[in-house]
């Protein structure tokens, strides 16, 4: 017996041309032959569990997509436990905002009202100084769970997440876009913005706490 190594063709390996056939019983199954590139889009989901405004139900699945965030500055009175607010329609998505996002949401039709919840909110009460405020100010980071188009008015429903110091806000200018002078910025003005930044992941860099998901 011949004891050098002997060549065998394969044969299982089938030539580069030759076209495949894949048999898969049952139903719902899905094959991908060949794909060049795959990405997958990735946006988190809240789901709520409690509601201590009574302005979202429990089990409610919002979705979140961090690439924008609502900017709302309201008056000190406003944030009176109630859950909502009432925006000025002359204020709302009209200044310090591109005019894409303008032309985007600011009809606030059902469509755009939809994707503007799935947006991070910041909602804040007027500066207690120019450009600046105190240590004991705070500003809401949380979400948009409702809006309604009213003749005195842009009623907003909320849900609070969690509270950040205005002033590191203040810090924050130009990372979030709040156009800022010397003694005056965006915090200083009632008024709603949207805005085309990662929000959460300035506030994350910055050190400041928002809530996980």
């Amino acid at each position: 017996m011949d004891n050098k190594l002997q060549t065998s063709e394969p044969q299982f390996l089938q030539p580069g041309t030759a076209p495949t056939t894949v048999n898969l019983p049952g139903d719902n199954n899905t094959l991908i032959a060949h794909a060049d590139r795959v990405t997958n889009e990735y946006r988190p989901l809240y789901v709520f569990n409690n509601q201590p405004y009574g302005n979202i139900t429990a089990g409610t699945v919002q979705e979140f997509n961090p690439d924008y965030y609502n900017l709302i500055v309201v008056g000190d009175g406003d944030l009176d436990g109630t859950g909502h607010f009432l925006v000025d329609k002359r204020r709302a998505i009209t200044e310090s905002t591109s005019q894409e996002l303008k032309d985007a949401y600011a009809s606030l039709t059902p469509e755009a009202i939809s994707k503007i919840k799935t947006f991070p909110t910041i909602i804040a009460t007027e500066n207690h100084s120019y450009g600046k405020t105190d240590d004991q100010h705070q500003a809401i980071y949380g979400i948009i769970t409702g809006v309604k188009v009213q003749d005195n008015g842009i009623k907003v429903y909320y849900q609070i997440l969690n509270w950040i110091p205005q002033q590191r806000l203040n810090d924050l200018t130009t990372q979030l876009g709040l156009g800022s002078a010397t003694s005056f910025n965006e915090l200083n003005r009632m008024h709603w913005a949207i805005k085309r930044i990662n929000m959460v992941e300035v506030l994350r860099e910055a050190g400041i706490r928002v809530f996980s998901i």
